[in-house]
């Protein structure tokens, strides 16, 4: 006989106006902090009780935020592991109206053999700016962990007053290792990064950035600007040493607004 496996199901349904958190509705291993912040900017922090993400598990976060300066980052890595089944399913939609915004999570840990389909949907409205920041690990090599098989789709859509503006995506499935030893996309890299900065805020950033990116130790992290967005990509051997030039970064392009959460 069959045994039902035990999943994990999550949802969070968040409405942050004014600067202050409207409405607050979290659902099984979903949860989000609201802690004190000592800055101009507001903080909400995501934890997922279940300590990791596996086959079958279906996690949803909708958040609303107006006239508001937030940043949203997660309690720890977000690991997904292997599993039996059909591909974990995570999807994200956020709207921004009126609101500096800034989607911050830790990394996002592969495992050998894991299963995930992943879609980010974010809609700026009336003059709102976004900077957003994914990375995915794909093996710790401190741990000695290698991907050989993987199963992994991570959609992105960025719309400007419901337009879409940007797009992309990853969409893996089987042998990791044809797209590990790519010099066109991993370069025997296991630790990807990408900064996306969309709104009226680029145009500030833009001379910073410029300056910064020189100063990076880090080889393979390039920026490009066009059609009016900023794309920061960063590639690296471990996960340490990429964070260690997100920090970089991200420190001096938002300076007292990067969350507590955020570190090494």
């Amino acid at each position: 006989m069959d045994k039902i496996l035990q999943r994990s199901n999550g949802k969070i349904d968040i409405e942050f106006s004014n600067n202050n958190l409207k409405k607050n509705f979290q659902s099984g291993c979903c949860k989000i902090l609201n802690p004190n912040s000592y800055s101009n900017n507001n903080e909400l922090v995501l934890i997922n009780t279940a300590g990791g993400v596996t086959c079958n598990d279906k996690i949803e976060i909708n958040a609303l935020v107006e006239k508001s300066k937030l940043s949203i980052c997660s309690q720890a890595a977000e690991k997904i592991y292997a599993g039996i089944g059909d591909p974990a399913k995570i999807d994200i939609n956020i709207t921004l109206n009126n609101s500096n915004f800034y989607w911050l999570p830790k990394e996002l840990i592969l495992f050998n053999n894991s299963k995930l389909d992943r879609k980010i949907n974010i809609n700026l409205l009336n003059n709102s700016n976004l900077i957003f920041c994914e990375t995915s690990i794909f093996g710790r090599k401190a741990m000695s962990e290698e991907i050989n098989n993987l199963s992994f789709f991570d959609q992105w859509k960025i719309y400007i007053n419901s337009s879409l503006k940007h797009l992309e995506a990853i969409n893996i499935k089987g042998s990791f290792n044809d797209n590990y030893n790519n010099n066109f996309s991993f370069a025997n890299k296991s630790s990807l990064s990408t900064i996306l900065i969309f709104g009226e805020i680029i145009n500030q950033l833009e001379p910073e950035l410029t300056n910064i990116n020189k100063n990076t130790d880090n080889h393979y992290c390039e920026m490009t600007k066009f059609d009016d967005k900023i794309i920061i990509r960063s590639l690296a051997d471990d996960n340490y040493y990429l964070k260690k030039t997100l920090n970089y970064i991200l420190n001096n392009i938002m300076h007292d607004k990067l969350p507590k959460n955020w570190d090494l």
